[in-house]
């Protein structure tokens, strides 16, 4: 039985460290960085420099923040080298706000990519002054398409990696969780959902191929820095990046021959690589224009432990198939997309090939609702709606295949009483298959992490993953993350009982976890879902219950119970939806704060003032029309224009936010009558300026803040 890509090397002798959720990861990296002597090398989608590595009771906010950490890494000669995507092939287009391309546009007004680029900059300017870290930028041959380098992978002094599928960041969502998955501690301000991911680290021959993959990147690829006096990320490329160290000439390399078994555990480093652009290109003319280099060397080469002979490297989409082709038992994939054709086909083979088989299951956990700030925002189910009913119809029974997602309900600590409800966002990339073999890395089950899109099939993500074949590895790695998701105990040697806790606990209580897939549940009970074309022309879209909505959901403030209100102090307001939208559905926003609404009578008054918002997210206040932003504050300008109109020492006020509830295919409606809408409204009061300055230290000692705090 092949477990393996027959074209790359297999290692043993790995000491393997799981990392479930982002907390422990993040820990053991700080003390990684802590303990480097000789060199560095980070490469991910994005990184942000206040992001901290280390939280908790007791530990002071920035010390472990990831630019102070690298600087106190350099400061004692350790040599970095900083490799970040770059999503945009001309920075102006963020800068300005200008971006001309359809399809960039709108994945950037759906999410955070705005931010992306600001903030790569911030973290190369504040490391600038340090000559031993090398920090440069990469663009993806198919960024036109909005390919992306999206390997999350550090090596340190070639004796440990830490790869799989967690950036540090917190835009698009604070990657920092634990397994209990509380706002304790995480940017909760700066996320819209729980974040769940896997990661790892390695420790032994494995760390060479995770090394040459970056060796690969740096030397095969044009690279961008700096402008010298500017304070944009340059679009030009640089003509001489640092050299990386020497590293040791390697081992004869072990390549598999198809007899391997779990009881010897062996892992192999897989990646998706895309083609580079043809000689003639623009990109190929502009590296040859430099005094260092020629068309030619914008060929990437292949690294000598590929035997594949192909300019692209596809060994990510291997290792998913030949995962689910091993399967007998059990298949769990649990990742943030599912949509490779061959991999549902795939599938649909495993349950027909295994029907004879009473305790055969295959359990899939994706995100409950795409993550809208993470670029286009489009449900699964818009896509895969055959290849369920695929999968479905080749299994046994119903409880062959089952497919989940992760939502959190909150409840008061008082009186029980539910105030909010949020899915954990399945960001990891991962398979376990029999209690035996694993996969672990960046690459998505779909998307254009394994094939790139329709239009450059040789085009993929950048993506690094392992196969590691070990069934202590995988039976503990099995047992952990279903004990997190059931919240129970699981046998650590698998059962089908086990698999089938899933369905017996799906959607039953609020206090569970998990639940069923929406279009899964659809299919699963006969109800057409919103990828189905025909079913909408016939039926129209699903009726929303907007009452529901609105008795149950709410603006909830940053200061919760507070007399004071924006004028002293940046309060933050947040939407807080319950429940989910409907299937193929998604929430819009517009929000105003609005002056002198009468709080005794309960009406708006004649002399009524309205205010714009700014978007927490983006800092901007287009949030006076409709937008998808949750969070928003009273900015400056605002809280000014307040304060010029407040003529007694308290006014009252009203935060409004409507919210239309939009087909994920469509736009809102600004006259609200194309689609279903209702308003929340948070009555709030303002203090007169000068009435609120001369009550501060009450208010210092009323929020617990320092005695120099001044608003």
């Amino acid at each position: 039985m092949p477990y393996f890509v027959d074209y790359l090397p297999v290692t043993s002798g790995n000491d393997l460290t799981l990392y479930v959720d982002g907390k422990d990861y993040c820990t053991d990296l700080f003390l990684a960085l802590n303990a480097a002597t000789k060199f560095v090398t980070l490469t991910g989608l994005h990184f942000m420099q206040d992001f901290d590595l280390v939280r908790g009771k007791g530990v002071v906010p920035g010390k472990s923040g990831l630019a102070r950490t690298l600087a106190i890494t350099a400061e004692r000669g350790v040599e970095i080298f900083l490799l970040v995507n770059q999503f945009w092939e001309h920075e102006t287009e963020i800068w300005d706000h200008d971006v001309k391309d359809p399809i960039k546009q709108l994945i950037a007004t759906q999410g955070e990519l705005w931010g992306y680029l600001p903030e790569t900059y911030r973290l190369f300017m504040t490391l600038a002054p340090y000559k031993n870290v090398h920090c440069r930028t990469q663009r993806h041959p198919n960024t036109h398409t909005f390919g992306t380098h999206h390997q999350k992978a550090i090596v340190i002094d070639d004796k440990v990696a830490f790869f799989g599928g967690a950036d540090l960041t917190f835009l698009d969502g604070d990657r920092w969780d634990t397994g209990k998955h509380t706002r304790e501690f995480r940017a909760s301000d700066r996320t819209q959902c729980f974040w769940h991911d896997v990661h790892m680290q390695a420790k032994g021959p494995a760390v060479q191929f995770v090394r040459d993959n970056f060796v690969q990147r740096w030397t095969g690829a044009p690279l961008r820095t700096l402008r010298s006096g500017g304070k944009n990320i340059l679009s030009d490329i640089d003509p001489s990046p640092p050299r990386l160290p020497v590293f040791p000439k390697p081992k004869p390399y072990r390549y598999p021959t198809g007899s391997e078994t779990p009881d010897q555990p062996l892992v192999q480093i897989v990646r998706s690589m895309p083609a580079p652009d043809p000689i003639g290109s623009s990109a190929a003319a502009q590296i040859a224009t430099t005094a260092t280099a020629t068309a030619t060397a914008w060929n990437r080469v292949m690294p000598r432990w590929n035997k594949s002979g192909s300019p692209w490297e596809r060994s990510c989409k291997d290792a998913y198939l030949i995962g689910i082709r091993a399967a007998s038992r059990y298949i769990y994939l649990e990742n943030q997309w599912i949509s490779d054709e061959d991999i549902w086909s795939e599938l649909a083979s495993a349950a027909k090939r295994n029907k004879d088989n009473a305790d055969f299951r295959i359990v899939l956990m994706i995100p409950h609702e795409p993550l809208f700030a993470a670029g286009m925002g489009s449900n699964q189910e818009l896509f895969i709606g055959s290849e369920l009913e695929g999968v479905i119809n080749a299994s046994r029974d119903e409880g062959t295949f089952g497919m989940y997602s992760l939502l959190k309900y909150e409840f008061a600590s008082g009186n029980g009483q539910l105030v909010g409800s949020n899915q954990i966002y399945i960001h990891s990339k991962i398979m376990i298959i029999d209690d035996e073999w694993s996969l672990v890395g960046s690459a998505n089950a779909g998307g254009i992490s394994l094939e790139g899109v329709r239009s450059g099939r040789d085009r993929p993500d950048s993506e690094l993953s392992a196969i590691i074949l070990d069934r202590e590895f995988a039976s503990s790695f099995r047992k952990r993350l279903w004990d997190e998701h059931l919240e129970l105990a699981v046998d650590k040697t698998y059962a089908s009982r086990d698999a089938d806790h899933f369905r017996r606990v799906a959607g039953k209580r609020l206090s569970q976890r998990v639940h069923f897939f929406p279009g899964y549940d659809n299919i699963k009970h006969g109800r057409p879902t919103i990828w189905s074309s025909d079913w909408l022309q016939r039926t129209g879209p699903p009726k929303v219950d907007v009452t529901t909505y609105k008795k149950l959901s709410r603006i909830e403030s940053a200061l919760p119970g507070s007399t004071f209100w924006p004028t002293l102090v940046p309060a933050v307001f947040k939407a807080v939806m319950y429940p989910p939208p409907p299937t193929g559905y998604r929430f819009w926003y517009r929000w105003k704060v609005q002056l002198n609404y009468d709080l005794v009578t309960g009406s708006r008054s004649v002399d009524s003032i309205d205010f714009k918002m700014r978007s927490l997210r983006y800092d901007r206040d287009e949030v006076y029309e409709y937008s998808d932003q949750e969070a928003v504050y009273i900015g400056a300008d605002t809280a000014r224009a307040i304060n010029s109109e407040i003529t007694t020492d308290i006014a009252h006020g009203l935060i409004v936010c409507r919210v239309q509830v939009v087909p994920m295919h469509e736009g809102p409606d600004p006259n609200n009558v194309a689609h279903d809408s209702f308003v929340l409204e948070l009555p709030v009061m303002f203090l007169e300026e000068e009435l609120a300055k001369s009550d501060l230290e009450d208010f210092r000692k009323a929020h617990g803040l320092p005695a120099d705090w001044m608003p």
